[in-house]
């Protein structure tokens, strides 16, 4: 009797154990399920990525999308560029206190230079260079919930002829939902493709993808031919964008932020006509967007979630031509934000962009800046680029 009582607890035991097990598992697996916060369940697979492009738009701009398709967005195939030379390329390195060391406005100002005279020597070269197949995909993301019927129908149709819409069913399109769009790209984006980097720019936004990309390669190779030099530090994770470390918080308007407590202004972020994320940062988002506060401007949710990393190489590049109203049109420029269908037309044909403003000369456009990382953030952006 006492051997059946004990066999009887001992069942009891392991059945309460495996029960246990595998309640944990079925909730662990719900947790990581890769459709779990995006809704998007299957995407046309394509291995071994090297930039994801990911640019927002709203329902109706089937326009706008079409001027990025005839334009920038062929920029992506099989690149015909000499190889921007890696020793031009900066690495960061990790300080004595184990931290990176981003560079000083005069390295910015240094590199800019090599940069136009590297170009001025692309544009005169006469022999073509060799084609290299760098692979690139892109998502034009947009929120279905609550979609009239006639206009999905339109979706449907643009998918059909285009694939290459990203539709988040879990997401209604309005600005105030920019932030959460954001995150189920993301999410659905890195769980399933296998990419190296993100590339997230407005549909109003013109790329010169075959020079952006190019740099990319080049900085990818040094560092990941270099990587034994960091040892025990974790490789850096790159966010390259056009930074800005003094914006006042914003209490009117749409911009109007009244959950951000965190400082009188912002953390430093990139300006979100468009940044570059490396993977690993992409995942941390997807990840753990359940423990992050979201804010009505996402290019300030990214900067906010990713200012504690030590090991984010945050390069601040004037050739992102990325705020809330274009600066003077540089030709160094890389990626231009506030761009309209016709100036889109025009870059890609490789005019130097143009305003249709009437009162252009009046208009007080931003001053780029180097930014200094070596002072505080109300004193970040005064290195103006002369």
């Amino acid at each position: 009797m006492r051997r059946m009582n004990n066999l009887l607890t001992l069942f009891t035991s392991m059945s309460a154990f495996f029960f246990g097990c595998f309640i944990t598992t079925l909730l662990t697996s719900v947790d990581k399920c890769p459709t779990q916060k995006s809704g998007v369940h299957k995407l046309e697979p394509h291995p071994e990525l090297f930039l994801m492009v990911l640019i927002l738009s709203a329902p109706r701009y089937e326009e706008k999308r079409n001027a990025l398709r005839n334009t920038w967005l062929k920029l992506g195939k099989p690149l015909a560029l000499p190889y921007y030379p890696e020793e031009f390329v900066y690495l960061p390195f990790y300080g004595p206190m184990g931290h990176l060391q981003m560079e000083g406005p005069a390295e910015q100002a240094n590199r800019l230079r090599i940069f136009m005279d590297w170009l001025e020597s692309v544009e005169h070269t006469k022999t073509e260079p060799p084609k290299r197949n760098i692979k690139v995909k892109h998502f034009f993301a947009i929120g279905t919930q609550g979609l009239d019927p006639s206009l999905r129908y339109q979706l449907e149709k643009e998918q059909k002829q285009h694939l290459d819409l990203l539709l988040l069913p879990r997401v209604t399109d309005t600005y105030a939902n920019l932030t959460e769009k954001l995150i189920h790209s993301l999410d659905a984006l890195t769980h399933h493709y296998d990419f190296s980097y993100l590339l997230k720019v407005d549909d109003d936004s013109y790329v010169k993808l075959d020079y952006l990309l190019n740099e990319l390669v080049s900085y990818d190779r040094k560092l990941l031919r270099r990587s034994k030099e960091f040892r025990d530090n974790p490789l850096p994770a790159l966010y390259w964008g056009y930074f800005n470390g003094r914006s006042n918080i914003k209490t009117k308007g749409q911009w109007s932020e009244p959950n951000y407590y965190l400082s009188m202004r912002y953390n430093t972020y990139a300006l979100g006509g468009g940044y570059v994320l490396g993977r690993k940062l992409c995942e941390y988002v997807a990840n753990n967007s359940h423990h992050l506060s979201t804010y009505v401007s996402e290019d300030i949710s990214v900067g906010t979630w990713l200012a504690p990393f030590r090991h984010v190489y945050r390069h601040h590049d004037p050739r992102f031509d990325t705020a809330y109203m274009a600066r003077k049109c540089k030709r160094y420029h890389l990626v231009l934000h506030k761009r309209n269908e016709t100036l889109m037309r025009d870059l890609y044909q490789g005019k130097l962009c143009t305003f249709e403003v009437a009162n252009e000369k009046k208009l007080q456009r931003p001053m780029e800046y180097y930014y200094d990382w070596h002072k505080t953030a109300d004193k970040c952006c005064d290195s103006l680029v002369v």
